[in-house]
């Protein structure tokens, strides 16, 4: 078989990036059990009650938190592997795709439209396409390692790199096992070139690890009719049905042939599926997100519920809110701290957002617990965004910038119930920051983008009990905590939590005592 080289290409690779090396352990930053939300049109008794569960579901259920990882995949694919290893069904990644770029995103400020725009990442490789299949290649073995043997893996990418890294998965996954060249098409954005014909589609490899792998014929999946087949569709009292026809001896025949699914079931050419526009529900302003209906395509055909889902560049999270929906465990993670708390929201807000059954719904469940977390070999780089920076600013400012933002609260207790109201928030160091940002800010809280409150601090384990966020369609923040009564008397621990707009989390911590 054909193998494709490049520079530093190393013979030993799969017996370098197959075993479990280099293993970090986990540390986990946040755990999310049912928090409180205290954003205004949040209303508990909304929420659709979840199904009945058997005690052996209610029982992996109860031994599972989903997973957010923060940091470098390459070192957590490393420390996945001695719990998961032959053990994920589902792998889909949207990694970068060498194109020269940079990416943006919106930071919006306030309650208002305003926004900044911000650099999401940049897809510019030093090295060249070189560096780039390096980079996935051994990413790739690490991920097969993981992927159970009747698991699928879904690699999202474009005309830049697309051909590469078919070979590639190739020697990897093996060319038997190598199930579909996906196309997904979608309107041109923009067609300003005469030059060349309009590229307009993406293409997503699908391969296996074996040949005994898991694929659903859900009708959930299956593709529209075209418009001339639901022009002819007629309905009488047995349903839906169409007339086949033909002819005999000249004279015309024809028959009604009644229908049962909604569609066909899908080529492998999706013309169906929109990206995402500014006005939809699922909209996070960061310009390679993709759309939840083209993820729940990918997890009913190739995973059952409670089946793990993974994916290892999430991004704004759609792959893990529509495994959320589904009802499948799933692991995320991300190298841009802006990825894990836009992600870290939106499941968070799940409850709020399409139901995937019934799109014109909302889904009105709250999502399964989850935790945040990063290895300890990661490094917490400074997370600031530098697009909203004074040029020529050196680490030392930024670090200063991040040690000195704090926030003010205030504290009110009425017997065993505490209620906690965030009154002011300071960046010391307004110097380093844009005129134009500056100039956005109208009062304080428009430096907010969520904040958070752990009644019960235990060390080093933050558990979210309340939580007011912003979204894109909700740009509300509530500045006072519902009241939180402690059973036990004593000495208790309160730790807060500001994340900003600036990509700063700052956290403080207060002691209560309860009498």
């Amino acid at each position: 078989m054909p193998k494709l080289n490049w520079k530093k290409k190393d013979e030993k690779h799969t017996q370098k990036f197959n075993i479990s090396q280099d293993v970090s352990e986990f540390q986990v930053l946040e755990s999310n059990k049912n928090p409180v939300i205290g954003n205004n049109n949040f209303n508990e008794d909304l929420l659709k009650v979840k199904r009945s569960q058997s005690h052996e579901h209610k029982k992996k259920l109860m031994d599972w938190n989903n997973l957010l990882i923060w940091g470098e995949n390459i070192s957590i694919l490393r420390s996945l592997i001695p719990t998961f290893s032959n053990k994920i069904k589902l792998i889909y990644i949207d990694p970068p795709y060498a194109t020269g770029g940079k990416f943006e995103s919106k930071t919006f400020i306030g309650e208002g439209k305003t926004f900044e725009k911000k650099k999401a990442y940049s897809d510019i490789w030093d090295g060249g396409i070189d560096e780039y299949i390096e980079f996935l290649y051994e990413r790739l073995l690490l991920m097969r390692n993981l992927l159970s043997e009747k698991g699928s893996i879904y690699v999202h990418l474009d005309w830049h790199v697309s051909h590469y890294i078919k070979v590639i998965m190739d020697e990897i996954f093996g060319k038997e096992n190598f199930q579909n060249s996906l196309i997904w098409a979608y309107p041109a954005a923009s067609a300003k070139t005469r030059r060349f014909f309009i590229r307009s589609f993406d293409t997503i490899l699908f391969y296996t690890k074996s040949n005994d792998y898991t694929f659903n014929d859900d009708p959930e999946i299956y593709m529209e009719y075209s418009d001339r087949v639901k022009f002819a569709l007629k309905e009488d009292e047995k349903g839906m049905f169409y007339y086949r026809g033909g002819s005999h001896n000249g004279i015309r025949l024809s028959q009604k042939v009644y229908i049962t699914n909604k569609g066909i079931f899908p080529r492998d050419v999706w013309t169906d599926i929109p990206y995402i526009r500014a006005n939809t529900m699922e909209y996070q302003a960061f310009s390679t997100q993709k759309p939840e209906r083209l993820l729940k395509r990918i997890i009913l055909a190739s995973s059952n519920k409670d089946d793990i889902v993974a994916d290892f560049f999430c991004g704004t999270g759609t792959s893990l809110a529509v495994a959320e929906k589904l009802g499948r465990r799933w692991i995320g993670s991300d190298i841009a701290k802006q990825a894990i708390n836009i992600s870290r929201k939106r499941i968070f807000d799940v409850w709020n957002s399409n139901d995937l059954m019934d799109w014109k719904k909302k889904y009105l469940r709250r999502a399964q617990p989850f935790e945040i977390m990063k290895t300890n070999d990661f490094k917490q780089i400074i997370n600031i965004h530098k697009d909203f920076l004074v040029k020529n600013i050196g680490n030392k400012d930024v670090i200063s910038l991040i040690q000195d933002s704090k926030f003010v609260v205030q504290i009110s207790k009425k017997g065993s119930k505490i209620t906690v109201d965030l009154v002011d928030f300071i960046v010391s160091n307004l110097n380093l920051i844009k005129e134009r940002v500056k100039d956005k800010i109208r009062i304080f809280t428009d430096w907010i983008d969520s904040w958070s409150i752990d009644f019960n601090y235990q060390e080093h384990s933050f558990t979210t009990a309340w939580i007011s966020y912003r979204t894109l369609k909700n740009r509300k923040l509530s500045l006072t905590s519902v009241p939180y009564n402690y059973e036990e008397k004593g000495a208790h621990k309160i730790s807060i939590k500001v994340n900003d707009i600036l990509g700063n989390e700052t956290i403080q911590d207060y002691d209560v005592f309860i009498t």
